[in-house]
């Protein structure tokens, strides 16, 4: 293990639970505190844990690397077995026994495995369960009831990503407050000069989001084709983000509402070409009834897009001027916003993905101190 008391901090970082292209906000978190965390770690030592499947695609600068010989969909069948059986993977416990960590962090929001040695500090994204648990499938409400309250109890630390999030721990998950640091999501702009691209057609509104209920996108189609019903408004829409088993269901929405020639999704993108399709949209929309942060207001203020986005309290708490938040239930309210919107001059300063990192090994740090003082911890396993 590391040494503490001298300052020098064996520090983990579990990717077992990182699926790339399937987690929207939460990837971007997790490439981007891989990428900040070795540049302001100083002398501490950084261990990434992954599975085969990923240690083959993702690249860790800066990182040692415990790579555990399973593959991703294996490891994914035991984070279910351990969340609803007495099994253990005994084999993960011994590999992170092995890599003598004095803290890791769990970045999505769950402890796997339930045993692994150490001070554990895990980072929470969503919360929606405890607002509106009937929009998820039995299974999910299900595993979520077995291992997200399991795993911030187990924690040393938990990492909010907002105000919001950590105000929903403590008052409705029962997490001490003292227990919760509030570490926002960061943004550090891309100063490369960016042209739009030239196959969408315009003028369109861009709303970048994976179709999921909370996301609001049957809203905004009702919304939209009202306005298209009155002659009031010609824009297309452009989506992107992945299409989860709902976005049938949304094309059909589309078709009955008549805008089946008004819709186009990309799908999921690169970085790089979502960027185009931001600078050539005439204003972003985000109708989502439920956000733990909200990336794409960050992405949308770096390039001085016109931005609408709904009335959420995460929104206030980024900086989006109330003015441009609006009730999508009500055509009326987006039409207006749609003439009016200018573009976006957030009224807080967000974090740089370097702060993040420097603040979230600030806790790192604290939890592996206080288990140094309270457990002192052999090396090996």
């Amino acid at each position: 293990m590391g040494l503490v008391g001298s300052g020098v901090v064996r520090i983990g970082v579990s990717l077992l639970s990182f699926r790339p292209g399937k987690i929207g906000g939460a990837e971007t978190y997790v490439r981007r505190l891989l990428a900040s965390l070795p540049a302001v770690a100083e002398g501490d030592q950084l261990v990434a844990v992954l599975d085969d499947d990923l240690a083959r695609a993702l690249d860790t600068p800066g990182f040692e690397r415990v790579v555990v010989s399973r593959g991703a969909s294996a490891v994914v069948l035991e984070r279910i077995a351990e969340a609803f059986t007495p099994w253990r993977a005994r084999y993960l416990e011994r590999a992170f026994a092995a890599a003598a960590l004095d803290v890791t962090l769990f970045p999505q929001q769950s402890v796997f495995p339930r045993r692994a040695p150490g001070p554990a500090v895990v980072t929470v994204h969503d919360v929606q369960h405890l607002y509106h648990a009937d929009r998820f499938p039995l299974f999910d409400r299900a595993f979520r009831a077995a291992l997200y309250g399991f795993s911030m109890a187990r924690a040393s630390r938990v990492i909010a990503i907002s105000e919001f999030t950590r105000r929903t721990l403590t008052e409705r998950a029962g997490i001490p407050g003292a227990k919760v640091a509030v570490i926002p999501h960061g943004f550090s702009p891309d100063p490369s000069p960016v042209s739009p691209r030239e196959d969408l057609p315009r003028p369109y509104l861009y709303y970048p989001a994976a179709t999921y209920p909370h996301k609001g996108h049957a809203t905004l189609f009702r919304a939209l084709a009202a306005l298209r019903a009155r002659g009031a408004l010609a824009h297309h829409l452009v989506l992107t983000g992945e299409r989860t088993k709902r976005w049938p269901e949304l094309q059909r929405l589309a078709q009955s509402l008549g805008l089946s020639d008004r819709v186009r999704h990309l799908g999921f993108l690169p970085a790089a070409e979502v960027r185009r399709v931001y600078v050539g949209a005439d204003a972003v929309v985000f109708p989502s009834e439920y956000e733990g942060f909200g990336l794409p207001v960050l992405e949308a203020a770096a390039l001085r897009r016109r931005l609408i986005t709904s009335r959420l309290d995460v929104f206030d708490e980024i900086g989006v001027p109330r003015t441009q938040q609006i009730d999508f239930r009500d055509p009326g309210q987006l039409l207006e916003a749609i003439r009016d919107a200018a573009p976006v001059s957030l009224q807080r300063r967000p974090l740089t993905w370097d702060e993040v990192a420097l603040r979230t090994l600030e806790v790192l740090r604290d939890a592996a101190a206080r288990s140094a003082r309270t457990e002192p911890r052999r090396a090996g396993p």
